[in-house]
């Protein structure tokens, strides 16, 4: 029996059971409670400022907190996002609903014999809708969550009596936890019911005791509609036919309708609604195993097709299966190009799963226009039905479930283990400490996971150990994959959070991503594609790092700076899926000539190979005396030159960068950091261009600083920055000179846009000329 796991990433994908009644509802209070009867079928905005409307959706009676009416012009001023989900001109002034997530809520009080709890969310309900009819009703709709005390959002179905009152259990079906970055994301779900009921939008804060609590945050809401259950693309629960799914005529047989299977040893005896609530509406899709199928026997169910996902917005399927019996064949799920017509799987499993639904998800992208294709394949015997429930589509990548479904390893939640991922072997000496899986109750910061969102939850840490020091690294590598040209992306959450910065400034540590490949001798090339450093605040972030060269294994770095004893590195939530993306966030890009010079020179090079006078990596045993990493204060991990023990053939060194390409910029600003020692003052630090051309390009001089009254015997790190000219590729070249001496340089960085010389004295006269 396969060992499954429930899981969700960008949304609730457990439809859960509370009680219906959050809030206390007098006998005066449901009689004065309108009764709104009807169906909500035009898209609600909310309007246009000053012009702000409601659309018949209300504030819970007796709710403590509220959600209120807003636009853009308002945001600065009441709160809320600085726009709506619109795109025209309008968008400033146009309507959303949004709910402050830093308020706090009065204590129990009476009023006009309505009992008013305190609480932390906030509902806004539909009037009472009749039942959904078999095709279901879909809800769409555009939501926006940001800051530190916002803590999701969920959409759920309650049950009303006759009088329009809350009336049993109400069912999650769909929330987020994740925030948005103030852009709007657009999403829907499918759902049926029976009887009276209403849909009503949750916004959820943080706990009250949480100390984030009192910081602002929004969740925001807008262009709500709900609509036939057809218009939910892709999305189907069986209930009342295929939602727009056609069985493939190019297959043995075809998938059917069923409500139960009719052999106990086999099949699921309810869909997957009534397996978790009860109640006797459902339905389900199967395969049937019985006479005449025979072993290897498929069928093929093909989805409408999609537009094409963009660059950064994969979707993620999610759906349940019930796979029992001990003929169980194969299940998989395929992406069909519509365009190039061509099949790729991106999720398989074969064999029994155990006589329950399980929640099966996996990322979904593609560049060009693409169908889902459902197989399933008849297995050994005739006790091989497959069912498949409840499919939907929501923004955002997920990790694939379960684990060994995934058509290339790598995915991973860390709930179970660490999914073939692994610290480097001790002996080989490459790191100095691990990476640990942990769960939630054993941290001392984030008190949960990202998967589950609960201190149940497990995720990776960058260890403590008494014996590390600033510097202290630790590896974490993947499974090798089968190598390949195709582009990929990677995408993660991560914290990285420092809650006391001293005086120094942060020093938290970083948090990198390489990949590992193997040149024609046999030499292991380590290629950093993802960067961040130290601090970046106490909630989980989403990350993505593009993967776009072939490469053997993908591995995971983190580096413990200065302040580890209070700092706090973690990951979670590993996914793979097809495409070129982008760097997320835009400061973890790594850019050719970038170096932090913490394993090595990064392609930077010696131009003074033939002279014993070179730049060097500092190490524990050889480096200038006095002077500690400026990255984390380590005793190593920076660049310099030394020429005062040296038998000089020259006084001169120089330090080549690799290439820098164009950007998109006309300028870069090239900062750093250098720090000047020795006993004499004739250190000469010089920062050269020189373009990437066939001929021989005379390098131009763009900053120079002598070390002529510095305290050359108490070396201290100082800032640097210079603008370089990027409209063609070029080199930079370090260039230094001393008889008694030396510099040393660290951080070196590109960031876009032109900047001021610095220091003032480094800059060349016509640099002053032009500033004056």
């Amino acid at each position: 029996m396969k060992l499954w796991l429930i899981l969700s990433i960008t949304s609730y994908s457990i439809i859960e059971c509370f009680p219906g009644a959050i809030t206390e509802f007098s006998d005066s209070e449901v009689s004065i409670r309108e009764k709104r009867q009807g169906t909500v079928t035009d898209t609600c905005d909310f309007g246009v400022d000053p012009g702000l409307l409601t659309c018949d959706w209300k504030n819970r009676n007796g709710s403590a907190l509220k959600w209120e009416l807003g636009a853009g012009t308002l945001s600065n001023w009441l709160g809320g996002p600085p726009s709506d989900a619109g795109q025209g001109e309008d968008a400033e002034k146009g309507g959303y609903i949004f709910f402050e997530t830093s308020l706090l809520a009065a204590p129990v009080v009476r009023v006009d014999d309505i009992t008013i709890r305190e609480g932390q969310n906030a509902f806004i309900e539909s009037p009472v809708l009749g039942s959904t009819g078999a095709e279901g009703k879909c809800i769409s709709f555009s939501f926006n969550v940001d800051g530190l005390s916002a803590a999701g959002l969920r959409v759920i179905l309650q049950p009303t009596n006759k009088d329009g009152r809350p009336d049993g259990f109400f069912r999650v079906l769909w929330g987020t936890k994740d925030p948005t970055n103030k852009v709007w994301m657009n999403s829907e779900v499918l759902y049926t019911y029976n009887k009276e009921h209403q849909v009503v939008f949750e916004g959820v804060a943080k706990d009250l005791p949480d100390p984030f609590r009192k910081f602002r945050g929004y969740v925001a809401v807008d262009n709500i509609a709900i609509k036939q259950g057809l218009d939910c693309k892709g999305h189907c629960t069986f209930e009342g036919g295929f939602c727009g799914w056609i069985n493939d005529e190019d297959d043995d047989f075809n998938w059917s309708l069923g409500r139960g299977s009719k052999n106990p040893s086999t099949g699921p005896a309810t869909d997957r609604s009534s397996f978790i609530y009860g109640g006797m509406e459902g339905g389900y899709a199967f395969i049937d195993s019985s006479y005449p199928r025979r072993p290897g026997d498929m069928a093929r169910m093909s989805s409408m097709e999609f537009d094409p996902t963009g660059p950064d917005t994969p979707l993620c399927l999610r759906f349940w299966t019930h796979m029992y019996g001990n003929g169980i064949g194969t299940l998989t799920i395929s992406i069909s190009d519509t365009r190039e017509g061509e099949d790729r799987d991106i999720w398989s499993l074969t064999g029994e799963a155990g006589n329950s639904w399980y929640q099966a998800e996996v990322p979904v992208s593609s560049a060009n226009p693409f169908k889902i294709i459902i197989i399933a394949k008849i297995g050994k015997n005739n006790l091989g039905d497959i069912a498949v429930d409840d499919i939907s589509l929501t923004p955002g990548s997920c990790p694939t479930a379960p684990q060994i479904a995934a058509a290339t390893s790598g995915d991973c939640t860390f709930e179970v283990d660490e999914c073939g991922w692994s610290n480097v072997v001790s002996r080989e000496r490459l790191d100095d400490i691990d990476w640990e899986r942990t769960s939630g109750a054993a941290l001392r910061s984030t008190a949960h996971d990202h998967t589950l969102g609960t201190e149940k939850g497990y995720l990776m840490t960058l260890a403590r150990t008494a014996l590390q020091r600033p510097g202290s690294r630790a590896w974490f590598t993947s499974r090798d994959f089968k190598t390949t040209s195709t582009p990929r992306c990677l995408s993660f959450w991560f914290v990285m959070n420092e809650p006391f910065i001293d005086t120094t400034g942060p020093s938290l540590g970083a948090l990198s991503i390489y990949l590992r490949s193997n040149d024609n001798t046999g030499t292991t090339i380590m290629k950093p594609i993802w960067r961040l450093y130290n601090h970046q605040g106490p909630d989980w972030q989403y990350a993505q790092a593009l993967i776009k060269e072939p490469n053997d294994a993908i591995l995971i770095e983190g580096i413990w700076g200065s302040s580890r004893a209070n700092g706090f590195i973690a990951f979670d939530d590993i996914t793979f899926f097809g495409g070129s993306c982008s760097i997320i966030p835009a400061g973890a890009k790594v850019r050719p000539g970038e170096c932090r010079f913490e394993r090595d020179m990064c392609d930077w090079s010696n131009g003074t190979d033939k002279s014993p006078a070179s730049w060097r990596m500092a190490t524990v045993n050889r480096r200038p005396s006095n002077l500690p990493d400026k990255t984390f204060g380590a005793p190593d991990g920076y660049i310099y030159y030394d020429l005062f023990n040296q038998i000089l053939g020259s006084n001169m060194v120089r330090l080549i960068s690799p290439v820098i390409p164009v950007t998109d910029e006309p300028q870069l600003c090239f900062s750093f950091w250098y720090a000047a020692f020795g006993a004499g003052e004739s250190a000469l630090l010089q920062i050269m261009r020189q373009d990437n051309s066939s001929g021989e390009t005379p390098a131009e001089k763009i900053w120079s600083l002598e070390a002529k009254n510095m305290d050359t015997t108490r070396p201290a790190w100082m800032p640097a920055q210079v603008t370089v000219e990027s409209n063609k590729p070029f080199h930079i070249i370090m260039e230094g000179q001393a008889t008694n001496g030396g510099f040393a340089v660290d951080d070196i960085i590109f960031t876009p846009g032109s900047c001021p010389t610095r220091p003032e004295k480094a800059a060349l006269k016509n640099q002053k000329l032009k500033a004056a």
